[in-house]
């Protein structure tokens, strides 16, 4: 039993319900990504995903939804700064990592990436697949498996944030990959989510966040520099030289090779002394394991 404390905020009824948003969000992932064939564009899908969320009553979320279809799952240089400069509204944007008309051909590498909110409680999830065959992503996916497993078993051994990231950025460049992540804004590989109030009626701080998310973020930057704490952004900074921050922090390692890039996004549970993944009945889980067994 989880029991909270001035270190981990959430009791067992709590992370029941970040769990069944999480599920939420893959259940629409893997609706939307089921109906998408050649010809439809991102902004098909993410009007897909909206549609999808308002229908199981999602009227919150922690970002709005994201579609990166070819050559943008690669998520080219400069990509997060050209998202927060072109992004208008929850399906706009001029690029970046808002959706375009960017169009599916066959073999078409796919993510799409969405954070309903349902009664405070985020969610924040990656979805890769393919629209055909394309060996480059099924190469991309294996690969992201051993990466799980990796970044549970650094946290669970009390290494530092930055620590882990250099670690990982190693494995990638031994396998001739790239590191996707790095082009997230403020190169994450991950940040914490937390439960929510209903967002306020005024723009948001961080562009492509719900106003309520935002806030959250901005809040917990300011703290961790106050108080020269955990960054709530994992990435390879100085202030990412701590082990992470009691809580639940969505996780979101991402790789490419010849303009094919896959993901998996997920929360990972920290406590005080311990670590694990929120879900292991997830999608790409079992596609690992389906891969095992086959």
């Amino acid at each position: 039993m989880v029991v909270p404390d001035d270190a981990f905020p959430y009791h067992d009824g709590d992370l029941a319900r970040f769990r069944e948003v999480q599920r939420l969000a893959y259940d629409i992932a893997e609706e939307v990504a089921a109906t998408l064939e050649v010809g439809m564009t991102e902004r098909d899908a993410c009007e897909a995903i909206t549609t999808a969320q308002r229908a199981r009553g999602v009227d919150q979320v922690f970002h709005y939804p994201f579609a990166w279809f070819g050559e943008r799952t690669m998520l080219s240089p400069g990509w997060a700064q050209a998202g927060i400069e072109g992004g208008r509204g929850a399906n706009g944007g001029g690029g970046g990592f808002f959706p375009t008309d960017a169009a599916i051909t066959d073999g078409t590498a796919i993510i799409v990436d969405l954070a309903p909110v349902v009664d405070g409680y985020c969610s924040d999830i990656g979805y890769s697949s393919v629209v055909g065959a394309n060996q480059v992503y099924d190469e991309l996916l294996a690969g992201l498996a051993p990466m799980r497993e990796q970044l549970l078993a650094g946290v669970r051994a009390g290494r530092t944030l930055r620590d882990l990231y250099g670690e990982l950025d190693e494995v990638i460049a031994d396998h001739g990959w790239v590191n996707c992540h790095q082009e997230y804004p403020d190169r994450a590989l991950g940040h914490r989510v937390m439960r929510l109030d209903p967002d306020p009626d005024h723009a948001g701080p961080i562009p492509g966040f719900g106003v309520a998310a935002g806030e959250g973020l901005v809040a917990a930057i300011m703290d961790a520099v106050q108080h020269d704490t955990c960054w709530p952004i994992w990435n390879d900074g100085e202030r990412a030289d701590h082990r992470p921050t009691p809580g639940v922090w969505a996780v979101e390692p991402h790789i490419g090779r010849d303009g094919v890039g896959a993901k998996f996004e997920e929360l990972m549970v920290v406590t005080d002394d311990d670590a694990y993944w929120l879900d292991d009945d997830l999608p790409h889980v079992r596609r690992w394991a389906a891969a095992v067994k086959g």
